[in-house]
C-alpha cells in the first residue's frame, strides 16, 4: 500500500508538468509563492485542492481489480478536461490533450499496481492443510 501514500503527489506533479508542456501560456499552472505549507511552495495550491483528493480516491479504487480499475480510470478521465478548462483556463483542445496524456500515464500506473497485487497474491497464500498434513505424516520426535 505504499503506492497509495506517496504517488498522488507524483500524479499531481505529472499533471502540472503536462500543463506546463502543453498549455504554458494559456494555463494557470505555475506554483505559488505562498509558504503556508511545504506542498504549497512547490505545487499550485489550486491544483492540490482540486486534484489531490481525486488522485487519492482513484488510487484507492484502482487497487481493487483491473476491470474495475479501467472503469475508474474512465470515470476519472471524464471530469479531468472540464476541470482543467474551468479552473485553470486551459482551452478545450489542450485540456483534452493533457487529459489524454494523463490517462495514458494513469493506465500504466494501474497496470503496474495490478501486476504488483497479483505478485503479492501469488507469494502470500499459505495452504494450512498442506502444512498440517505434513506435520501428521512426519510427527516431531518427543523428548
Amino acid at each position: 500500500m505504499e503506492y497509495l501514500y506517496a504517488t498522488p503527489w507524483t500524479d499531481l506533479l505529472v499533471l502540472l508538468v503536462l500543463m506546463f508542456l502543453f498549455a504554458r501560456h494559456e494555463a494557470d499552472w505555475e506554483p505559488t509563492t505562498a509558504r503556508s505549507g511545504v506542498y504549497f511552495y512547490y505545487l499550485n495550491p489550486k491544483a492540490v485542492i482540486i486534484f489531490w483528493p481525486q488522485f487519492v480516491l482513484c488510487r484507492i479504487l484502482v487497487s481493487s481489480d483491473l476491470l474495475h480499475g479501467a472503469l475508474v480510470l474512465l470515470l476519472f478521465f471524464l471530469p479531468l478536461a472540464p476541470l482543467l478548462h474551468r479552473f485553470f483556463y486551459v482551452p478545450w483542445r489542450k485540456a483534452f490533450l493533457i487529459a489524454s496524456c494523463f490517462l495514458v500515464y494513469m493506465t500504466v500506473i494501474t497496470v503496474l499496481i495490478h501486476k504488483e497485487r497479483v505478485a503479492e497474491e501469488a507469494t502470500s497464500p499459505i495452504d494450512l492443510e498442506e502444512v498440517l498434513g505434513r506435520s501428521r505424516d512426519n510427527p516431531a520426535p518427543s523428548p
